[in-house]
């Protein structure tokens, strides 16, 4: 059962995750209108999950995981609401990506976290360990979100009516469409994802210590 909610929430993350990213180039062609900045977006994408993942061990020993994970999540949420309401300059929108792809790393690692606890969760409750499956779905959740995100991007590019050879004629309508579908169902599904973790996982550390204590006093866990 709790392999099950990690799974969804994982899916609904990047899905959304996923969105944003791949609307990038659209966002920068059609409404920043120059497509060439997206690699400089592109580089702080990059240089932020860096810094997320460098950062993550050492908050990991100072607070718990749901606290990590709410800051993640307000972290992104702010990064989104910054990118919506920003005008299309270069410095708002990389303090924007700094702020939701720090999020980003946090919450990949967390979720992380949580696939390999519900390993002694389910050796715990049915008495055997199912580690390969366990891994084996990770990729799988991250190829079923490209996939979604794909098909969002793809449905969003038809309505809005953009003209990849003529940029300049896209609508207003149509432009608010690509920065909907980027900045404002991303952060739907995110927090769609975070409500049920919060509702549904419930191993916390504390859980999980008491998880490893009894399959060590069976016998079961060295």
């Amino acid at each position: 059962d709790q392999l099950l909610w990690v799974a969804i929430a994982m899916v609904l993350f990047m899905t959304g995750y996923l969105t944003t990213t791949t609307f990038g180039t659209y966002y920068f062609k059609y409404v920043y209108g120059d497509e060439g900045m997206y690699s400089p977006f592109g580089a702080v994408l990059v240089a932020s999950q860096l810094l997320g993942y460098a950062i993550f061990p050492a908050l990991s020993k100072r607070f718990s995981r749901r606290t990590l994970y709410t800051a993640a999540t307000v972290l992104i949420l702010a990064g989104y609401l910054v990118f919506f309401v920003s005008p299309t300059q270069i410095g708002f929108i990389a303090a924007a990506g700094l702020l939701l792809f720090i999020g980003d790393s946090f919450i990949t690692l967390l979720m992380l976290v949580f696939l390999t606890d519900t390993i002694e969760y389910g050796q715990w409750k049915l008495g055997r360990r199912n580690g390969a499956v366990t891994f084996a779905l990770q990729p799988f959740i991250n190829k079923v979100g490209a996939a979604l995100s794909t098909q969002i991007v793809a449905i969003a590019i038809v309505i809005a009516g953009v003209n990849p050879d003529r940029p300049a004629d896209t609508t207003a309508s149509g432009l608010l469409t690509i920065k909907l579908g980027m900045l404002v169902l991303p952060p739907i599904l995110i927090v769609i994802s975070y409500l049920i973790y919060r509702a549904k996982y419930r191993i916390d550390e504390t859980f999980y210590a008491q998880i490893v204590s009894d399959l060590r006093e069976r016998g079961q866990l060295h």
